[in-house]
């Protein structure tokens, strides 16, 4: 299988069943945008997944992507195409006037002359040139188009709101209530958004999503108090420097890494596709060098949610995927002391699959301490999550070459033993690991069952 987990956006592109069933086969992760649409017409989507999902049985982690302080404009009759030397006024939605550009959120106090507006992805760019009665007066540096609900992007200012917003705190009671498995928080600052969520958060993961400077600056203590950590190349590259983007993506997956933490890479990384029916050579490279770089998840956005090839795209990604996950070299270990058990056990782990074939890696999970820990050590093995609860395990679905395995609970240790034997025998499983810890013991794996076939 392959081990670096593929997210792809639900959208209308793969709305339709048979569309939907093809990039489920494929996908590790469904994400849902609540940028666009209504939180119920997201739970309806979210029950067509796990419909198919079960059919397929498939365990399928469900991300839900909360919009925060993002500013967009506001509902158009239809869209504004401007030329360059264009003067363009920005208002609040409240306050806009006709022929004004309505936007969602009141940032006229944030705003500076001289720093430069851009759209959607970051085309057309204007320029602030006057401030006046809470207008936003600006100069069109290109030609474009401004459509409804677009992204507005200001560099060179530090941005007052932060997240979680007053609608992303309803959002994540509502996500919560109806059984997503993690959360992804937009426009992260600081770690204090972070435990501001956490508070409401309950059994929620939460994902930080990297798109401001300031984030960046401080991405250290954002990666100690998430459960992950989103590169969004899309808004990053609006804030800072467009040639500051690779090393700055390097910089975050070294963090993540270094802390035991997913990392997913997203945005544009088959965009083409979207119109398309194949790659671009750079962005083969890009997926393969996220691959190489030991990313735990690489995502699909457009490509999947509003392309016009979502199956060809994901089933590109799939292969990419696995052809560099066969062609290359050993990932570097992070851990190199030990400090408790779980960290003795899961190097030992990862090890012995380093200098022995080792086809899978089987770990019955109560808590599953030990097993995001050999996770982040990317053994050359796939990993199993044992367990009979659903929920538990698609909070796996994030970590690198963690995959779930569905079996009824053990009374003891040597029937947990046994079963793992057999399903190994019945699907070919040669040579294994049984990772556990005592049935009767909670959150501490102890001890490694080696098992290998008889030349």
């Amino acid at each position: 299988m392959i081990r670096t987990k593929i997210i792809a956006t639900y959208g209308p592109a793969i709305s339709d069943p048979l569309l939907l069933i093809e990039v489920l086969k494929v996908a590790d992760i469904i994400r849902f945008n609540f940028s666009h649409g209504t939180p119920e017409e997201k739970l309806e989507a979210k029950e067509q997944v796990l419909k198919i999902a079960k059919k397929l049985n498939k365990d399928i982690t469900l991300l839900a992507d909360l919009p925060g302080p993002k500013i967009r404009v506001s509902k158009l009759d239809s869209d504004v195409y401007i030329k360059t030397g264009q003067e363009v006024i920005f208002s609040h939605s409240k306050s806009a006037k006709v022929g004004e550009i309505p936007i969602e959120l009141d940032i006229f106090d944030d705003m500076k002359v001289g720093c430069e507006i851009s759209i959607g992805d970051g085309n057309p760019k204007l320029e602030i040139i006057k401030l006046k009665d809470r207008k936003i007066i600006c100069k069109a540096l290109q030609d474009g188009k401004i459509g409804s609900r677009k992204g507005i992007n200001v560099k060179g200012i530090e941005m007052s709101a932060e997240p979680p917003t007053k609608d992303d705190m309803k959002l994540i009671e509502f996500v919560k209530e109806n059984g997503f498995d993690y959360v992804a928080l937009s426009f992260v600052k600081s770690n204090e958004n972070v435990k501001k969520a956490r508070k409401i958060s309950g059994d929620l993961f939460i994902i930080s999503k990297i798109e401001r400077k300031e984030a960046i600056e401080d991405i250290n203590s954002i990666v100690a108090v998430s459960d992950g950590i989103m590169i969004a190349r899309g808004d990053m590259a609006l804030n800072i420097d467009f040639n500051e983007v690779p090393i700055v993506q390097d910089k975050i997956i070294k963090a993540c890494r270094s802390q035991g933490k997913p990392v997913i890479v997203a945005t544009q990384m088959l965009d083409s596709m979207t119109r398309n029916q194949s790659p671009t050579r750079a962005e083969m490279t890009d997926i393969s060098n996220a691959v190489k770089d030991g990313v735990d998840c690489v995502m699909l956005s457009d490509e999947t949610a509003a392309g016009k090839y979502p199956v060809d795209a994901i089933n590109a990604m799939k292969s990419i995927i696995s052809y560099t996950q066969e062609m290359m070299d050993n990932f570097p270990q992070q851990i190199t002391s030990v400090n408790n058990t779980h960290e003795g056990i899961a190097l030992a782990a990862a090890g012995i699959t380093q200098t022995c074939k080792t086809d899978s890696i089987f770990m019955p999970v109560k808590t599953g301490n030990t097993i995001k820990i050999i996770s982040a050590l990317r053994p050359k093995a796939d990993i199993i999550a044992v367990s009979n609860l659903d929920k538990l395990r698609r909070s796996f679905g994030m970590y690198y070459g963690v995959r779930g395995l569905n079996m009824d609970g053990f009374s003891s240790d040597e029937g947990m033993v046994n079963a793992i034997k057999n399903h190994a025998e019945k699907n070919n499983i040669n040579n294994y690991l049984i990772v556990f810890g005592a049935v009767e013991k909670t959150g501490l794996s102890d001890t490694i069952k080696c098992f290998w076939k008889e030349k």
